[in-house]
């Protein structure tokens, strides 16, 4: 595993839980503004303070839509999250002073920015901090701000409450940032193990079948790309999320792992199977089942495992009910194998086997076409006709190239 392939992994698990963290809080702090927005509101109005109940306003509706603008890229969102609530704070602080929530919101933006947007953000953050409230005590202390429910309180004061907040806010944020990092390296150890158990499972299969390696790369991208198509419909699934998609490119190499225990003499055969040896080929998915489920026993809770163990048992199984080794049909065959299962047909027929030459594209998918609503799922097959251009282009590159040449970047994906 290369340097970037251990990033991209970091980026990943990291963007899973900023997404939770995200959606969390805010989801909380919308609900919990209900009241808070109606009662400042309807404060500032009595007061005449209308340029308040216009911010607060504006506030609230940025809330919302960080929270529920489905275009917006969750950068993005993380960033007008996070600065909303310095703006809260600051305006706060400027039109009622320190007696208001300003100190508050201003306190949470460093360690908000450090669990969303990162170490350098959350610097920053404390920086924005210290020449806001120095800003606001200069304008105090020379009469460019008048708090009048605070008589007796002055810029020696506000000094003194700003050192202690900014000094607290920074051991905060530093333990917040360090505990992020621990985490960070944690999770790239975690997925790495991950990976790394999988490729070396894979690999079995591969050392039995000389073909095996340059297909397991095709069908990272294959699976891959089928699961991303199907996540753009209004019909997707709900499983089918950004951690099933990463699950999906990693474990659809093991859908053929059951082969490690079919002899060479059917595996490597160049002709016809007969009846007996075809039959004995079709026990591979159980084989391959019983593999991964042994692995779980000791991780019940890996979902990649989980999922390697459906798309070893089920992609053969056909969505009619004629499949084996179960003769399941329609949404009883998971997810997962339903997308392996047609990834694993279109390469079988454009690539070369020991017993046949390649078919083109172009018939490639009229075979998968004529078994759409028997063989395949229907609104998988649709994704792929979306995407055909994509699936041929891999399809031909990864043929005109010796996988043997790469090898330490033979279980990489490429983009797209």
């Amino acid at each position: 595993m290369n340097i970037d392939s251990v990033n991209q992994i970091s980026d990943v698990s990291i963007g899973h839980w900023r997404k939770l963290i995200f959606k969390r809080l805010f989801s909380f702090l919308a609900i919990l503004c209900i009241p808070v927005y109606l009662t400042s509101v309807y404060l500032f109005a009595q007061d005449n303070n209308w340029l308040m109940v216009a911010l607060d306003t504006v506030f609230y509706m940025l809330l919302l839509i960080v929270l529920f603008a489905k275009r917006l890229a969750n950068s993005t969102r993380y960033l007008v999250g996070c600065y909303l609530g310095y703006f809260v704070g600051a305006s706060m602080l400027l039109a009622i002073g320190p007696t208001g929530a300003g100190f508050f919101w201003l306190f949470i933006f460093p360690p908000l920015a450090a669990m969303l947007l990162g170490y350098q953000h959350s610097l920053y953050a404390q920086v924005i901090n210290i020449f806001t409230l120095t800003l606001i005590g200069f304008a105090y202390h020379f009469g460019l701000l008048s708090w009048p429910s605070l008589p007796d309180f002055n810029a020696t004061i506000w000094a003194v409450v700003s050192i202690n907040f900014l000094v607290i806010n920074a051991m905060l944020t530093l333990s917040i940032s360090y505990l992020l990092n621990k985490l960070s390296v944690s999770l790239i150890s975690i997925q790495a193990s991950r990976q790394a158990t999988v490729i070396g499972l894979a690999r079995l299969a591969e050392y039995r079948d000389n073909e095996t390696g340059a297909h397991l790369l095709r069908m990272r991208q294959y699976a891959r790309m089928l699961a991303i198509q199907f996540s753009t419909k209004e019909s997707a699934p709900e499983e089918l999320t950004g951690e099933f998609i990463q699950d999906i490119a990693l474990s659809a190499i093991l859908h053929d792992i059951g082969k490690v225990g079919i002899a060479d003499s059917i595996l490597l055969k160049p002709g016809k199977l007969s009846a007996d040896e075809y039959q004995k080929m079709q026990s591979h998915p159980l084989i391959g089942s019983s593999v991964i489920h042994s692995l779980r026993q000791y991780a019940p809770q890996c979902s990649l495992l989980k999922m390697g163990e459906d798309i070893a048992s089920g992609h053969h199984e056909k969505w009619d009910g004629t499949g084996y080794p179960q003769g399941l049909s329609n949404k009883q065959i998971p997810l997962a194998a339903r997308i392996v299962a047609l990834a694993d047909v279109y390469d079988a027929l454009t690539s070369p086997r020991c017993y046949k030459e390649p078919f083109s594209h172009q018939r490639a998918m009229e075979i998968i076409l004529e078994g759409r609503a028997k063989h395949f799922d229907p609104e998988i097959v649709d994704c792929l006709t979306e995407i055909q251009d994509k699936f041929e282009h891999l399809s031909k590159a990864s043929l005109n190239d010796d996988p043997n040449s790469s090898p330490a970047e033979f279980f990489e994906l490429k983009p797209n």
